[in-house]
């Protein structure tokens, strides 16, 4: 009886949605489709910073890096509360939509004053807590998987996809709109595409739809340290910053020390992208094999082998076929990596995808830092040496640390 009681007690907050859990149950792409929505705008505006503050405010280019630095740790903050907040049972759908408006208010503003100071001082602010909409919605993925019986595994890897998706599109579409129209009509469009994924999230997300796990935190409750959790972002972290190192300085290391033609950085990123999709797809399948640690380590290696060979690529014709090496090892890594982290706190996976993505956010940060200050130092090719030697660190610390150690996974099929 106890129980009987426990379990209806707990199913009580989830009556008030049902209609809408009916809903999304039968037709769960639309959870994929608002995150897609998401990652298209977000993914719009991420190409545009520099140009903007260089072109658009005539600022000198290291005035981007402090815009970038305000935005990362406005990120790290939000993703750390927002991440808490889910595992103390606040509804998904109030933080979602509060990253939602920041963001659509921050590309107005873009667009209404070119004034540098009101994009480091607001703007970067606004960004910043909109940046935290991507923690959510892996959160609410993850939630929304185990409370309808599905694979966890499987349906991280098709929210990853979105995401890979939402920035094959959104940079080339707001560069080519930028190109045709300039800056503020572009920021306005951009801030239109925030309107439609505002009005897609108050459709598709349940109100009440909060977390299930009877173990999460309650309101005041610290977070517990969770040595295993820190542990698993560190392979995350360098994995992530080789990537973004590489991606940095690809444009460049490709037409000044490659003596390529200017397109061929973007058609290898093409190759890239299609083949990370259909690798994150089978993702799934590749755990089942092997588990994550070590699918993780799969990533790694195959990262520091790409790395290593694009290093000594000379020829376009190189340059396409490595590429497909790239969309492998990075593929993997997207596939399993957010999965791999939050199996380090099954029971807290706002806390745990928070620490996930904020990861990826430091590691972007630090990656493109430090391409600039090797490159300026040496040269671009020494930075796909760097990128080798982060995946290679990465691969190490996969290769010493244990498996997570999982408990039966509660789940609620409402």
């Amino acid at each position: 009886m106890n129980h009987e009681a426990e379990t209806n007690a707990q199913a009580r907050p989830l009556v008030p949605h049902l209609a809408v859990m009916g809903v999304l149950n039968r037709y769960p792409f639309l959870v994929f489709g608002l995150l897609l929505v998401g990652a298209f705008a977000s993914s719009s505006a991420a190409p545009l910073a520099g140009l903007y503050v260089v072109e658009g405010l005539g600022q000198a280019p290291w005035k981007l890096s402090l815009v970038a630095v305000v935005q990362v740790c406005v990120t790290l903050i939000v993703n750390r509360s927002f991440g808490r907040a889910i595992d103390r049972a606040v509804p998904v759908k109030f933080l979602l939509i509060t990253s939602i408006l920041c963001f659509a208010a921050g590309m107005t503003l873009l667009g209404l004053f070119k004034i540098y100071w009101v994009y480091l001082g607001i703007v970067s602010v606004l960004l910043g807590i909109g940046s935290g909409a991507l923690s959510v919605m892996y959160s609410f993925g993850r939630l929304f998987a185990e409370q309808t019986g599905r694979d966890v595994v499987k349906f991280n890897g098709f929210l990853r996809m979105q995401t890979s998706l939402g920035w094959m599109i959104g940079p080339a579409a707001s560069l080519s709109f930028y190109g045709a129209y300039g800056f503020a009509p572009t920021y306005y469009a951009i801030a239109g595409l925030a309107a439609i994924w505002f009005v897609a999230c108050l459709l598709i997300v349940p109100a009440a739809f909060k977390t299930h796990h009877p173990n999460s935190l309650k309101t005041g409750e610290k977070v517990p340290f969770n040595f295993g959790l820190l542990s698993a972002c560190v392979p995350v972290f360098f994995i992530g910053a080789a990537n973004v190192v590489f991606v940095s300085a690809m444009p460049l290391y490709f037409s000044t020390e490659l003596g390529l033609v200017a397109s061929s950085a973007g058609f290898a990123l093409t190759v890239k992208c299609f083949v990370e999709v259909v690798v994150i797809y089978f993702c799934a399948t590749l755990i089942k094999f092997v588990g994550e640690r070590k699918g993780m380590l799969i990533a790694a290696l195959l990262g520091a082998v790409f790395f290593g060979l694009i290093y000594n690529a000379t020829t376009l014709v190189d340059v396409l076929g490595l590429a497909a090496i790239d969309g492998l090892y990075y593929g993997i890594f997207a596939g399993i990596s957010m999965t791999f982290v939050q199996n380090f706190a099954p029971d807290q996976p706002g806390v745990a995808t928070s620490y996930y993505v904020s990861t990826l956010f430091v590691g972007g940060l630090i990656g493109n830092l430090l391409t600039g200050v090797v490159a300026s130092a040496f040269d671009f090719r020494t930075t796909v040496l760097m990128a080798c030697a982060f995946a290679f660190v990465g691969a190490v610390v996969l290769a010493v640390m244990r498996d997570a150690k999982l408990s039966e996974p509660v789940t609620e099929r409402p």
